[in-house]
């Protein structure tokens, strides 16, 4: 599919009442024609900048929903490009956008998420990866072994532009937040317990000397 030929059918999709069957049907072609992915690639790299994005935006927003309809683990790594080259003006909305459907991919977006955590506070990827996390937790999607690196990333959470703070929150009240975070605890208390209550770990090995073998 040539970049003119996507373009103009996203265009034209705003008026068209079967949009949610031509993105599904684009979706499926993706998976079968790398073309597409190429095309939605060629679209996405409009929104570098915020006059290009402004410009583009309804565009762009349904290219996001062919990937994740998609389910392909290329979409995800074209999404994952995508995101790391977002401008920081782009718009607060966006980023939510970002945060609430890139979970459709399920846990697979765990580990992307987390790099993109990696980023400084404050930017917008940095906030589209608390965000995916934090909405992976509220769908019961994030997985007790990821739930530490949620705790530490909120603890050390401040402040963004973004409104990551309320999904934040939302997390916080949670009663499977508040069990998680009392079950983290009582075991850091046990590992603790067993380690001190170990006798062997208190030996310094430094004092010991082997005794040596005597011959008969």
């Amino acid at each position: 599919m040539k970049n003119e030929e996507l373009e103009n059918i996203l265009k034209n999709l705003q008026s068209n009442f079967n949009r949610l069957e031509v993105i599904e049907s684009i979706a499926q072609k993706l998976k079968e024609d790398k073309s597409v992915l190429e095309s939605i690639q060629h679209i996405l790299e409009k929104s570098k900048t915020y006059e290009g994005f402004k410009q583009n935006s309804v565009i762009i927003s349904y290219c996001i929903h062919i990937l994740i309809q998609s389910q392909r683990p290329e979409s995800m790594f074209l999404l994952i490009q995508h995101i790391k080259s977002l401008p920081e003006s782009i718009p607060l909305k966006y980023v939510e956008f970002l945060g609430r459907l890139l979970p459709f991919f399920g846990k697979i977006i765990i580990g992307p998420a987390k790099e993109l955590c990696q980023f400084p506070m404050g930017t917008p990827q940095h906030a589209v990866g608390i965000q995916i996390l934090c909405n992976l937790f509220l769908d019961n999607l994030l997985g007790e072994e990821n739930f530490s690196y949620l705790v530490k990333l909120i603890n050390e959470f401040e402040q963004d532009p973004y409104f990551s703070k309320y999904l934040i929150d939302m997390v916080k009240s949670t009663s499977e937040y508040r069990l998680l975070l009392q079950k983290t605890k009582e075991l850091e208390e046990q590992t603790e317990k067993e380690i001190f209550s170990d006798d062997t770990l208190l030996i310094d090995d430094s004092i010991l000397v082997e005794k040596p073998v005597t011959e008969n």
